[in-house]
């Protein structure tokens, strides 16, 4: 399965995130250390805690890495995810859809999308994982995820600003 992400911190989050699994379906919060993440993967990396509503799950930041919020004024520690995503070119939708079928599914998730950039011939990359975790071994209850952003010269932010159209470009489940 360590094919299965291409990118060399995303994929050792992952295999992180199975040695504590062990052979339960997924692993608690209390089984994940931060101090056992290598440095260099904390700065992609935040946690999630899934909030199950009669409508479905929502996603409330409880730990951000820097790379998602270090070029803008506010961290979006303690807030939900579809109040703080943009809009643009439907991504707030598009990764809120990833993690609710992680939850969902109750699976590992590897995805990758691109963005078409007003006046760039390039476009900007995100991969991501997305690892779901139970205190119970049933419901998920909190996300470990990881991103890693590619858009050379340009923020996150201003990529988004940019954009012109997203492309999923990969969704593996890992864990199934």
């Amino acid at each position: 399965m360590a094919d299965l992400v291409p990118n060399p911190l995303l994929n050792q989050l992952y295999q992180y995130w199975r040695s504590k699994r062990g052979t339960r379906r997924m692993p608690r919060r209390a089984d994940i250390d931060p101090l056992e993440i290598p440095a260099d993967i904390w700065p992609h990396t935040m946690l999630l805690d899934v909030i199950w509503e009669s409508a479905g799950p929502r996603f409330r930041y409880r730990r951000v890495g820097e790379v998602f919020w270090r070029e803008t004024p506010h961290d979006p520690t303690g807030h939900f995810i579809d109040e703080v995503l943009p809009e643009q070119v439907g991504y707030r939708r598009y990764v809120v859809g990833i993690y609710e079928e992680m939850a969902r599914r109750r699976a590992a998730m590897y995805t990758a999308s691109s963005f078409t950039l007003e006046g760039r011939p390039e476009p900007a990359v995100t991969q991501r994982v997305s690892l779901p975790l139970s205190n119970d071994g049933e419901t998920v209850n909190m996300v470990l995820a990881a991103h890693a952003f590619e858009h050379g010269i340009l923020t996150r932010d201003m990529a988004l600003a940019r954009a012109t159209a997203l492309t999923e470009t990969a969704r593996v489940i890992l864990e199934d």
